[in-house]
């Protein structure tokens, strides 16, 4: 720094535009952090390199497109009286609406009956397993695991396919029962095209809408591997097998008649990031708390997106950026260690068991 007098203590915010371009493009002397980065890219096979890319760099909006990814002479052209940043914005809902009401000349009309059908049948889809509140632009890793499952179910439902065979594991996961209603809803439209549907559930609604039930069983491992009953959802609450104890009520999960209490807690207030309409949320510590709604109501938003990275943040000083939110209060100096436990598999390496998993 003293060979071009460069002032190490500014903040960054006070650097002139060569320093700061000094910083990122460096010179004979000094290689600058875009070089630095590149390196880093270069060899992003050792997880220190991706933890050092992961914590210095981020995503920041473009201040040229706002954050449009296109050219502003794309927005030049308009659909009566949108652009095509403006509907990639407009919720499924509104986005039919404004199709179904799009007026044309003559020419035009018989120009783009096709796409218009494509359009609409493609946003009907959606519609029908319960996403038209998502919006075009929305980023696919933001989607919830149900929010992803049913983009592929609204997929299949749209190939018009017959004589296919759809096979889905737990498509319920993640679900709400509001949501598996649409979900149920959307099989058996894949089953009344001609299909035939299997679908590796537990969920006790799906059970009661499927044609015919094969119960595997009795238990889990080496003392399973059976069927153990087979038949209408009927036919199987009369046989003695355990999925059957608690679908006919013989066997249930008692409810607890105390529940414990809870001193402290963590407060997000004005979460807004994706579906968070600026909420404030208290978290009770020392307890089993459940977050719960519909599909794409924002709770993966709220617990992976802003209190997770929160936490982390505060522990390590590291974290994926967070959410939207204007502040975190309450007890979370109580909490010394966070763990996030999600539906991904625990490792990829041949040589992964559960054994190396819990680090025995």
């Amino acid at each position: 720094s003293h060979k071009f007098n460069f002032p190490v203590h500014k903040p960054y915010f006070q650097l002139t535009d060569e320093q700061k371009q000094l910083i990122w493009d460096g010179n004979e002397y000094f290689e600058g952090l875009t070089s630095f980065f590149a390196e880093l890219e270069a060899k992003a096979y050792k997880i220190q390199n991706r933890v050092m890319l992961s914590r210095y760099r981020g995503k920041t909006k473009c201040k040229e497109c706002n954050g449009k990814r296109l050219r502003k002479e794309a927005t030049y052209i308009k659909v009566g009286s949108a652009t095509i940043t403006d509907l990639v914005e407009m919720p499924l809902k509104n986005l039919s609406l404004f199709f179904k009401q799009l007026e044309l000349n003559d020419s035009d009309s018989k120009i783009a009956e096709r796409l218009l059908k494509e359009i609409n049948n493609r946003l009907g889809f959606l519609s029908n397993v319960g996403l038209d509140y998502l919006t075009l632009n929305r980023k696919s890793n933001t989607l919830s695991g149900g929010e992803s499952q049913r983009i592929n179910l609204a997929t299949s439902l749209g190939s018009s396919l017959v004589g296919s065979m759809y096979i889905l594991d737990e498509p319920s996961i993640g679900l709400h029962p509001k949501d598996t209603e649409n979900l149920i809803s959307v099989l058996k439209s894949l089953r009344d095209l001609g299909n035939t549907v299997i679908v590796v559930e537990h969920d006790e609604d799906i059970m009661k809408a499927a044609d015919a039930i094969i119960d595997i069983g009795p238990e889990a491992g080496t003392f399973g591997g059976k069927v153990v009953a087979s038949g209408t959802y009927d036919q199987i609450l009369k046989s003695d097998s355990l999925t059957a104890l608690y679908l006919n009520g013989k066997l249930a999960i008692e409810v607890p008649e105390k529940r414990r209490k809870s001193k402290y807690h963590i407060d997000i207030l004005g979460a807004r990031e994706n579906n968070l309409k600026n909420i404030d949320v208290s978290f009770p510590l020392g307890v089993l708390t459940v977050v719960t709604g519909v599909s794409g109501s924002g709770k993966s938003t709220l617990v992976k997106k802003i209190l997770f990275p929160s936490i982390q943040k505060h522990l390590t000083d590291f974290s994926d950026k967070p959410g939207q939110f204007s502040s975190m209060e309450g007890h979370f100096t109580n909490v010394k260690h966070v763990e996030f436990v999600d539906q991904n598999p625990i490792g990829r390496s041949s040589r992964s068991n559960p054994v190396t998993y819990i680090k025995a």
